[in-house]
């Protein structure tokens, strides 16, 4: 009789898991069409990526799938590392310790910065805005052979015949590297004019900056601190030689102002 019993107790367990196991398989067939149907429904939210298109991203994925996983990781690290390698092209600087040239005192830099025509000190944004609308001061965009970068202590804006100097070097820049492996480098202006409350921030935090009137404030002078090249392929050499020629040839001829300094060279119009 015991024997009886535990055959039945196991005839009882085998049935139910039997069962079990008919309503899993059922479960799982019942499942997988509606998940099939879910990932397609993605993909449709992507036309742009669709399988078997014949396109190079199709192509690679094949490829991919034949590799092992530590091969695969191993491609994947080289491309990430080729591609930012690609994307950061350093610049070369344009300072005092790069450029050899005369420095002219800043007391010349005042007094050419209030002689010349429309000039006005720019004491916050609604004298600047003021200055606008009378045509004093005109928007500087980017331009041959320069470049604005994102400024946060100036606006970039100039005295008109201080924009036609920036146009002129940035050309003469230009002209200097064309036909060369340099070509397409531009200089890149990082400061234009400045408020006196900007001039004040930016005096707090940087020694170069004047803490008085700065010429900045006038709408005359603008910093070039960087050239900046199209790819990492040339050195620094010919950019730098360029600029160097440029800031030389202007400041012979009397057209403009400098002062060479940490991290920049501070140009202001001389007229």
């Amino acid at each position: 009789m015991p024997n009886e019993n535990r055959r039945y107790r196991w005839d009882r367990i085998t049935l139910v898991g039997g069962t079990l196991m008919f309503l899993v398989f059922s479960l799982a067939a019942w499942i997988t069409p509606d998940t099939a149907a879910a990932d397609e429904g993605i993909a449709l939210e992507h036309p742009g990526v669709e399988a078997g298109d014949g396109s190079e991203s199709s192509a690679s994925s094949s490829a991919e799938e034949q590799e092992s996983p530590a091969e695969s990781a191993v491609r994947q690290a080289m491309t990430s590392k080729s591609i930012s390698e690609a994307e950061e092209v350093k610049p070369c600087s344009c300072n005092r310790h790069v450029l050899k040239l005369p420095k002219n005192p800043y007391t010349d830099h005042e007094v050419a910065a209030r002689n010349l025509p429309n000039s006005f000190f720019v004491k916050d944004k609604n004298e600047l805005e003021a200055g606008k609308r009378r045509g004093d001061l005109v928007p500087v965009h980017d331009g041959r052979g320069y470049h604005i970068t994102a400024l946060s202590h100036s606006y970039a804006v100039l005295l008109p015949e201080v924009s036609d100097l920036l146009s002129d070097m940035g050309n003469a820049f230009a002209d200097e590297l064309e036909g060369t492996g340099s070509e397409g480098t531009r200089f890149r202006v990082t400061s234009l004019t400045r408020t006196e409350l900007q001039q004040s921030r930016l005096g707090r935090r940087n020694y170069n900056a004047f803490n008085g009137t700065s010429t900045h404030s006038f709408g005359a002078s603008f910093d070039i601190a960087y050239t900046d090249r199209p790819s990492n392929e040339t050195d620094c050499s010919a950019p730098t030689r360029a600029i160097q020629s440029v800031l030389r040839g202007f400041q012979k001829k009397g057209r403009i102002l400098v002062i060479p300094e940490k991290s920049c060279m501070h140009i202001t119009l001389r007229r």
